[in-house]
């Protein structure tokens, strides 16, 4: 559909962009997303949504940085966006900036109460600040059934309840293992079981689970980073950092150059 499109108008920007969500999130090619994203801005450089587009790129290569500024400068042009400020929220944990993610992932709930993952978010967050009590208050809010078992597992074992986070895992293996092997492979991490983490990894690889291109900066991973085994995963799967910080990807929106 999208070379239909392109046929009719190569210069349609949007297009290049959809290519690039196929090539970053399906193909796990970051080079080919790098240059579909790069075209569509060449294109429209300061088309909202194609930049909040490219942020995703951005934190994807490790940029945490410019994709945070790539993605307030979408929502200074669409600031009534509950998505776009719940994806805010997901940037700044994933660059270490806690209470910033804290406060645009309930920026998103203000906007839309019933927003699915914002509540989990807000639950990673704390659980990074060492507040293992009030994220699973808050995770137990979370609508998305997914996203509130993957919570949940994480904060029973913060809380030290760890039958109740065996439990909750359990579940989430039996109704979620072929579209939540990344997650699973988190939650084990977390918990520091190192070779189950691995393993789901390798299922996570299997099923071409959307969540491997952004684990190289995943916090949740971080009892596993010194496992000789990591780096040898993260480069058989192209997303170490050498590999990443080799991807040119360029981008110019002349608002955030003024």
């Amino acid at each position: 559909a999208v070379n239909k499109a392109l046929a009719i108008d190569e210069t349609y920007a949007p297009a290049y962009a959809n290519l690039g969500w196929h090539a970053m999130d399906l193909e796990g090619d970051m080079e080919a997303a790098a240059r579909y994203f790069q075209r569509a801005l060449e294109l429209e450089p300061t088309n909202p949504t194609i930049v909040a587009d490219a942020a995703v790129l951005a934190r994807n290569l490790g940029r945490l940085e410019e994709a945070v500024t790539l993605l307030e400068y979408a929502l200074d042009r669409d600031p009534a966006n509950p998505a776009g400020y719940a994806r805010l929220g997901m940037f700044h944990y994933f660059a270490g900036n806690l209470d910033e993610a804290i406060a645009a992932s309930r920026m998103a709930l203000t906007l839309s109460p019933n927003l699915k993952r914002a509540h989990y978010q807000i639950c990673e967050a704390l659980l990074m600040k060492g507040h293992a009590e009030a994220a699973l208050e808050v995770i137990a809010q979370e609508p998305q059934i997914g996203y509130r078992l993957f919570g949940q597992a994480l904060a029973y074992f913060a809380v030290g309840q760890t039958a109740d986070s065996d439990a909750v895992l359990n579940e989430t293996i039996e109704r979620f293992e072929q579209v939540a092997a990344y997650n699973i492979a988190y939650i084990y991490a977390f918990r520091g079981e190192s070779d189950l983490a691995f393993q789901w990894l390798d299922k996570a690889v299997q099923f071409r689970d959307a969540g491997l291109p952004h684990v190289m900066i995943n916090p949740l991973f971080a009892k596993v980073h010194d496992d000789p085994r990591w780096l040898p995963f993260l480069e058989s799967i192209g997303k170490s950092p050498a590999q990443l910080e080799a991807i040119e990807f360029i981008v110019k929106v002349p608002a955030l150059t003024e």
